[in-house]
């Protein structure tokens, strides 16, 4: 009998998955490789974590789409790769969501900041506390409306490209 794979296992080959189907710039990757997307995903199984899938975290009853979902982990990478930060950036992110795009951008942010906003609290809680969880104390989680930003956190030098438009997206775009 065969063992199941590990989270580690699930989460490279899920990573090279994505990399068989289009390039990803090595920071990119390196962070995909790194955070653990089921440490965002609890009570969902493993397997079910390392999917190109989008998860529901909260519906949005009467509604059409969830209010929030970590988003299909290959659209991350291409949202990654559009942004461009770099290590010492300081980024501000729209929608927390489970709080994985913040754990993401807070490795390739190195040294930079990370602020991650959410209108809905128990969204936010959520995210602050997976990322609290999975290590991720020193990004910092707001809860309030994304148009407003956070300018105490000092000068940002990119926003996550859910926010790109100006405003913020709808229901169900999240990570």
């Amino acid at each position: 009998m065969s063992q199941a794979p590990t989270a580690d296992q699930l989460r490279n080959r899920l990573v090279d998955e994505i990399l068989a189907e289009r390039r990803v710039p090595a920071h990119v990757e390196r962070a995909m490789r790194t955070v653990p997307r089921d440490a965002f995903l609890p009570g969902l199984a493993l397997e079910n974590a390392y999917t190109d899938q989008a998860v529901t975290i909260k519906d949005n009853p009467g509604k059409p789409l969830p209010l929030s979902c970590a988003s299909v982990p290959s659209v991350v990478a291409v949202m990654l790769e559009q942004l461009d930060a770099r290590a010492g950036d300081d980024v501000l992110e729209i929608r927390a969501g489970t709080g994985y795009n913040a754990a993401l951008l807070a490795e390739i942010a190195n040294h930079g900041s990370v602020t991650t906003v959410d209108i809905d609290s128990d969204v936010a809680l959520h995210a602050r506390t997976r990322l609290n969880a999975a290590g991720y104390e020193h990004v910092t989680v707001i809860e309030r409306d994304g148009l407003l930003g956070a300018p105490e956190n000092a000068r940002t030098t990119g926003s996550s490209p859910r926010s790109a438009s100006g405003t913020s997206p709808p229901p169900g775009g999240t990570s």
